[in-house]
């Protein structure tokens, strides 16, 4: 392999993991903070490694229960999805699901699992949160106390978790 090469694959590198750095920072500094409910998780399945697995009260709905523009029939899995949110105590919650960009605030997802009855599962790319080795069972002893999540959503839906909240209060390590 020649030099030249071995340059322009690096620098192929160093641009495609700038990039992907730089989406999430441009979600942080740019986007608006809303402050999210997780769902009860088993606290068998909360900690899988060092990472937190997250569970929203805006991921589950009934179609027949939500406003929605969707048709079921059109729908798969993967599909991308807009869910309107409206800001209540402080917390956003689920308003209505879309196909297309509904008026601010709102989160980007997509289908994750469907059923024929209307029941929809959503993910939103914020269902991890990974945390220092060894610190998962610090958040698992205060899971009584209410873990909600702080995130950072910019203009185009896209979310960024900034912290953990727990017992009313950020949570860091």
């Amino acid at each position: 392999m020649s030099r030249k090469t071995f340059i322009l694959i690096g620098l192929f590198w160093l641009a495609l993991i700038g990039g992907l750095v730089g989406f999430k920072e441009f979600t942080l500094r740019t986007g608006e903070e809303i402050l999210l409910r997780t769902a009860p998780v088993d606290p068998r399945d909360l900690f899988r490694g060092d990472y937190v697995v997250l569970s929203y009260e805006i991921s589950s709905f009934n179609t027949a229960e939500i406003d929605t523009d969707l048709e079921m029939p059109l729908l798969w899995v993967g599909h991308n999805v807009y869910t309107a949110l409206e800001i209540r105590d402080g917390y956003g919650t689920a308003i209505g699901i879309y196909s297309k960009k509904p008026e601010w605030p709102f989160i980007k997802g997509h289908i994750s699992s469907l059923s024929s009855a209307g029941e929809m599962r959503l993910s939103y790319g914020i269902e991890s949160y990974f945390v220092p080795e060894g610190k998962g069972e610090l958040i698992e002893e205060r899971r009584d106390e209410g873990i909600d999540v702080r995130v950072s959503v910019d203009a185009f839906g896209n979310a960024v978790i900034q912290s953990l909240v727990i017992g009313g209060k950020d949570f860091s390590f």
